[in-house]
């Protein structure tokens, strides 16, 4: 009897049904594939909720309907199911919409930690401090901040603090 209720559930489904259930299923397609703001996913559920409700007005079952959300939900998971693999391993990995690298550096941590030798070490400032400017220490560049006055090009300076990335100097 299910299965009856199914085979009928496509031979004897009308147009406006049928229309609404094959573009809620192109739209959701073309979501997993087209980057962007959902409009295509949020508008092909529209579509297969609208041609579930259809085909019920059309004269469907409740049988029906159950076997269409069921039917529906295993495609819309294969097909997520594939644009997954197809992001780590296929096409999609390939393409420019899938990111391979960070925006950091892979020695990124390393110079964070790099930067805490400097604490105490004296330099020179490149340009002006007001706050922010650059030093020199040892002929290697710095972005630095200095803790509480403007400081001039030219000016003897100690880093007296670093927090991460950034680095907190004074006037010698």
């Amino acid at each position: 009897m299910f299965w009856d209720e199914v085979v009928s559930l496509f031979t004897e489904m009308n147009v406006v049904p049928a229309i609404l259930l094959t573009l809620g299923l192109i739209l959701c397609i073309i979501e997993m594939f087209v980057p962007g703001f959902g409009a295509f996913g949020i508008s092909g559920i529209v579509c297969l909720v609208g041609g579930i409700v259809a085909k019920m007005l059309y004269g469907g079952t409740v049988t029906q309907m159950f076997a269409l959300i069921v039917i529906f939900a295993i495609i819309l998971l294969i097909m997520f199911g594939i644009a997954v693999w197809s992001a780590k391993r296929g096409l999609i990995s390939r393409s420019p919409m899938v990111l391979k690298e960070t925006a950091l550096p892979e020695n990124y941590a390393e110079a964070d930690k790099s930067l805490q030798k400097l604490k105490g070490k004296e330099g020179l400032t490149v340009t002006i401090c007001r706050p922010f400017g650059t030093i020199q220490i040892d002929d290697k560049f710095y972005d630095a901040s200095s803790v509480d006055e403007y400081l001039e090009k030219g000016t003897l300076v100690k880093v007296v603090e670093v927090e991460g990335d950034q680095i907190f100097i004074q006037k010698v």
